[in-house]
């Protein structure tokens, strides 16, 4: 696996990444300081993983052309401006995560919102980074099939993790103050966000 230099990067990036994620799902206890740094770390590999795929596989990804975007079809393979796109998501996830450790200490509801807006920041730069919508692949005369209706759900994914899981989650933790970054139960959702996130996402890259 880690013989060829092509990719290798990546690879080991990949395995690292994999081994962080069966340590957090060990341990959901961690003490306080240890959840921060498994956290950080845990999102530093999210990001290092995502471009070392596009610029280990830029040399054949940046020529793919999909019907539309996203692999769901059998013939469509991650091209790099959705690897590229990725990493804007894995970044939005190391800056939530540090968000709510901040939530530890005993802050003001007006610097809680402050920080809400700092955590919210990174939208701002959105167009710096490629868009590959999923709803290009069910409209623009798009032909009806059950892959586009499947596209479809996944536009529905999105919108419920950006509006509910990512902005709604960060609006009731600034307003009511509670730290969460460390309970069991969301250290199961966010260890199941992340894999998710990183193993959905990563989709169908071309074999050498």
């Amino acid at each position: 696996m880690f013989w060829k230099s092509y990719g290798r990067r990546h690879r080991i990036i990949g395995l690292l990444y994999l081994m962080w994620l069966v340590v957090g799902c060990g341990d959901i206890y961690f003490e306080r300081l240890k959840v921060v740094y498994y956290d950080v770390i845990l999102g530093a590999l999210g990001i290092a993983l995502t471009l070392t795929a596009a610029f280990d596989f830029k040399k054949v990804h940046k020529y793919a052309r999909n019907i539309a975007s996203g692999v769901l079809d059998e013939n469509a393979i991650v091209s790099y401006s959705e690897m590229i796109e990725h990493s804007f998501y894995q970044i939005l996830n190391l800056v939530q995560i540090i968000f709510l450790h901040c939530q530890y200490f005993p802050l003001s509801l007006e610097s809680r919102i402050a920080l809400a807006v700092l955590a919210t920041s990174p939208w701002l730069f959105r167009s710096w980074f490629p868009v590959n919508k999923f709803s290009d692949n069910y409209t623009s005369g798009m032909p009806v099939t059950f892959t586009a209706f499947l596209y479809r759900i996944k536009k529905y994914q999105y919108m419920f993790y950006k509006h509910c899981l990512l902005h709604g989650l960060n609006v009731s933790v600034a307003l009511n103050g509670n730290y969460i970054a460390s309970e069991s139960s969301f250290r199961l959702y966010w260890l199941s966000l992340n894999a998710a996130c990183k193993f959905c996402c990563e989709g169908r890259k071309k074999k050498f």
